[in-house]
C-alpha cells in the first residue's frame, strides 16, 4: 500500500473487478486509460490474479493499483506502471480517475507523486512517460504544467467518435523531477 495526501493506493483485490469493469465501460475514462486487455469480467479477473506478484518482482512488466480517496477509503480511479523496461530504466505512467465527479477534484497531482516515487525511488527507473490523446486536453495540460516534456507526437493514431486524433507523448527524466518545486513542498505538507 502507497499513501499519499489525498489517495492510497493498493494492489487490486477479486472484490473490484465489478467496479473497474463499470470505469473501463466509461468511453470518457477510456480515452485517459487504457492499460486492460478487455472489459469481460473473466479478463478483468485475470488481471487481477496477475497484478498480485508483488511490485519488487524484477520479471514485471506492468504495476496496477487501485486507487482510494484516502479520508474514506472509496475507490475512485486506477493507475499503472506498465512497458517496465528495467533494461533501460523507463516505464509507461498511467493515471485514471473512474469516478466522473472525482476527476477534477484536485486526486491527479498526489495520485502522479506517489506513482513517481515508486517508479524513481523504489524501482529504480530513470524515466516515465505518457501517452495523451488530443481529445484529453485537461490531461495534457496538466502533465505539462506538471514538468512533463513534449517528446513527439504520433498523427492521426487513434480513431475516436468517427474521427482520427493525435496521440502525444511526454516524459520526465528522474532529475526533472527532482528539480520540481511542488514536490518537496507536497511531502512537506504531507507528513504534517
Amino acid at each position: 500500500m502507497l499513501k499519499g495526501r489525498k489517495v492510497i493506493l493498493r494492489a487490486l483485490e477479486v472484490g473490484d473487478a465489478e467496479i473497474l469493469q463499470k470505469w473501463y465501460m466509461d468511453k470518457d475514462f477510456r480515452q485517459a486509460y487504457d492499460a486492460y486487455d478487455s472489459i469481460a469480467l473473466e479478463s478483468i479477473l485475470d488481471e487481477i490474479a496477475q497484478s498480485g506478484k508483488g511490485i519488487y518482482d524484477p520479471r514485471l512488466t506492468k504495476i496496477v493499483f487501485l486507487v482510494l480517496r484516502e479520508r474514506d477509503r472509496k475507490p475512485i480511479g486506477v493507475c499503472c506502471l506498465r512497458n517496465i523496461d528495467r533494461l533501460n530504466g523507463n516505464a509507461e505512467l498511467l493515471l485514471g480517475i473512474g469516478e466522473k465527479d472525482m476527476r477534477l477534484a484536485g486526486f491527479g497531482l498526489d495520485l502522479l507523486i506517489v506513482l513517481l516515487d515508486l517508479a524513481y525511488y523504489d524501482l529504480g527507473l530513470q524515466k516515465t512517460y505518457m501517452r495523451i490523446m488530443e481529445t484529453q486536453p485537461y490531461g495534457l495540460q496538466n502533465a505539462l504544467k506538471f514538468g512533463y516534456k513534449p517528446e513527439g507526437h504520433l498523427r492521426n493514431q487513434a480513431f475516436i467518435d468517427g474521427k482520427y486524433v493525435n496521440i502525444f507523448f511526454l516524459g520526465m527524466l528522474k532529475s526533472d523531477y527532482e528539480k520540481l518545486s511542488i514536490v518537496p513542498k507536497w511531502k512537506k505538507r504531507k507528513q504534517r
